[in-house]
């Protein structure tokens, strides 16, 4: 039994409008083939019956009142109609999928679906916000989920998956709508309000002027974020400390080389590489790491012409007691506020990281971050456009939509249709020529499937083996466990860069000039939080 993943496409450089028509066309034209050859099947297949009644009748009529004259008489045998019936349906199957393929590469629906999308939040957010005690259900549903989990050895937080996918289709809505209740009901408006004008306030004496942080004011998850994160903040650092260490893993230069699997100097490496560093699978071994601390990657690449490129890769919360990345700092780098943004302790670890790595202010930057540490690569893109050279950013079930980041950015999004964390921004992502979203959704395949997708994959070259069913999911366990896992978006990835789509080739091309050139070094650097 397989995990598979199948990934759809928006956002990214749009076809021009004869192009689309052109797409469109072709799509039609192929979707009509495929109905034509499904209508040639079934006509085949009653031609057999016919053939096979009337070799029935034949053999059983006898004696001299039998008349046979009516019988059908041709040179067709059952077996035959049979096998051009199911040429024909194999045909109508393989030019509906190639209809469905070239829509999916071409993104040809994904504005349609944005807006049904975006409809369907509306209306849900709009039940909720004014009937918040409807969500209870879900939310016990939810508690009975992680309870079972608890309870349950080697569980994988399945049944906890199960309830994330069974109400993912209300989760934005459902987020957005809670989130607006708080903000107009005065009992939690006015307090929210009042914290984030007391940040609004601090940022005006240190920065001379306001910082509203979010260019999208209409983004009510922000401002609840904004204020509680002002509370937690002082409680978190009141029981964690505030006081940040950030050290340099010292490695043997020769080895810097084994620390990532991949060189990262493509999206799919890169992907690799964080999927490794987030499970601790890293070249080297305690006691060089300090197995309580976070720990963040940046590579350094040295350019023909001598300039110098870097990736930074950052995992997601580990919730370890001394580390940045803890559950709090989650609201922090989620806040309306850049001043709580940059004062979370994730991001302050990472620009303490990026400060001690040498990375000057003209430097081409590309960060990759995964739940947590991708909302830090998305708030460092968008508060510190000033001091770096942030270029692209590539996330992977992160919720970024609310964060101001700058145009000139480069921004590679992969979510998961059925994980919640994604959805905790309360609203789609951006639509724009350089913000491309893959949106994937999983299904769980049994033996037969499987073996079905290992006889497609014999009879095919190597150079025509994508699977329309999807791409399989590695590293995760037969049972499934929650799509937030990394794994899932590595294969989310994977199949959308599979289907050929403009849009993911010229994200890849952006990735791979920035880090083009040659591995000058890999070094770890891993951060602490005490009193």
């Amino acid at each position: 039994m397989v995990w598979k993943v199948q990934s759809s496409i928006s956002g990214g450089t749009k076809l021009s409008v004869s192009q689309e028509s052109e797409y469109r066309s072709c799509c039609n034209q192929l979707h009509k083939l495929s109905q034509e050859f499904d209508s040639l099947s079934s006509q085949w297949m009653q031609a057999a019956s016919r053939i096979m009644a009337n070799s029935l009748s034949k053999n059983s009529c006898e004696g001299p009142l039998c008349n046979t004259n009516n019988s059908l008489t041709t040179s067709l045998t059952y077996d035959q109609c049979e096998m051009n019936s199911k040429e024909c349906k194999r045909f109508s199957e393989k030019l509906f999928e190639l209809s469905v393929l070239l829509s999916r590469a071409n993104s040809l629906y994904s504005e349609a679906e944005r807006a049904s999308k975006q409809l369907f939040d509306n209306v849900v957010s709009l039940g909720f916000t004014f009937a918040p005690a409807t969500a209870i259900p879900i939310f016990v549903y939810a508690g009975i989920s992680i309870f079972k989990d608890s309870t349950t050895p080697n569980s994988n937080m399945r049944n906890f998956a199960k309830w994330s996918h069974n109400t993912a289709p209300l989760q934005q809505g459902l987020i957005k709508g809670l989130s607006q209740h708080f903000i107009i009901n005065p009992i939690t408006g006015l307090p929210l309000r009042w914290l984030n004008s007391i940040q609004k306030t601090k940022s005006l004496f240190k920065n001379g002027k306001f910082s509203f942080g979010f260019s999208n004011l209409n983004s009510p998850l922000a401002r609840v974020s904004g204020g509680l994160s002002s509370i937690s903040s002082r409680i978190n650092n009141l029981w964690q400390g505030n006081k940040l260490t950030v050290t340099k893993v010292n490695i043997p230069k020769k080895s810097y080389k084994n620390i990532l699997p991949k060189k990262g100097q493509t999206i799919g490496e890169a992907f690799t590489n964080i999927t490794e560093l987030s499970n601790g699978n890293i070249g080297v071994k305690p006691p060089l790491v300090n197995s309580e601390a976070a720990t963040v990657a940046i590579q350094c690449f040295r350019k023909p012409d001598g300039s110098k490129s870097w990736l930074v890769t950052i995992p997601g919360t580990d919730g370890k007691p001394h580390s940045p990345f803890g559950w709090e700092q989650n609201a922090e780098v989620m806040s309306e506020n850049k001043i709580s943004r940059t004062q979370a302790d994730s991001t302050r670890m990472v620009i303490e990281a990026m400060r001690k790595a040498g990375i000057n202010k003209n430097d081409s930057v590309a960060i990759i971050g995964h739940s947590q540490g991708g909302i830090v690569a998305a708030s460092i893109a968008s508060d510190y456009s000033e001091e770096y050279n942030i270029q692209h950013v590539i996330t992977a079930g992160s919720p970024i939509a609310n964060h101001p980041i700058p145009k000139k950015t480069w921004v590679t999004s992969v979510e998961m249709d059925d994980e919640l964390v994604p959805s905790l921004d309360g609203k789609s992502n951006p639509s724009r020529n350089n913000w491309v979203t893959i949106s994937a959704k999983t299904t769980h395949y049994g033996n037969e499937k499987n073996k079905d997708d290992k006889r497609n994959k014999k009879s095919k070259s190597s150079k025509d083996s994508y699977n329309v069913s999807g791409t399989t999911v590695k590293g995760v366990p037969e049972s499934g466990t929650l799509s937030h896992d990394l794994h899932y978006h590595c294969a989310a990835y994977e199949d959308a860069s599979a289907l050929g789509s403009r849009a993911i080739r010229s994200q890849e091309e952006h990735f791979e000039n920035i880090v083009s050139g040659k591995l000058e070094s890999t070094t770890l650097w891993q951060g602490t939080v005490n009193k």
